[in-house]
């Protein structure tokens, strides 16, 4: 999983110091991002409860979150993997490709 998190990122973060810190400050920053919208995505859905706009707002959170850590990106992809046929439909977001067996 960790040669997905990196091949979005060609190296970068192994070619300098500084390089690596760029991408640990993005990483935190979209972090902080997805966990903003995960937070308000429930009074946004509790205030719009006929237009559901708090559940695309949670998962777009999910999504980020998911994205820019890896520890997230592991633990959400192995709950994805239990349901397969939600699984089929999110993979490429996750980094999965179409010929890449299921661990």
């Amino acid at each position: 999983m960790d040669a997905v998190m990196n091949d979005a990122l060609n190296g970068f973060a192994r070619k300098s110091p500084i390089a690596a810190a760029i991408v640990v400050i993005i990483r935190a920053v979209i972090i902080s991002i997805g966990l903003l919208f995960m937070a308000l995505s429930v009074p946004v859905a509790i205030l719009t409860p006929i237009i559901p706009v708090g559940i695309p707002l949670g998962l777009l959170g999910l999504f980020m979150v998911a994205a820019a850590s890896k520890t997230a990106h592991r633990i959400i992809t192995n709950r994805l993997r239990r349901f397969p046929w939600i699984w089929k439909h999110v993979r490429k977001s996750f980094g999965e490709k179409d010929g890449e067996p299921a661990e």
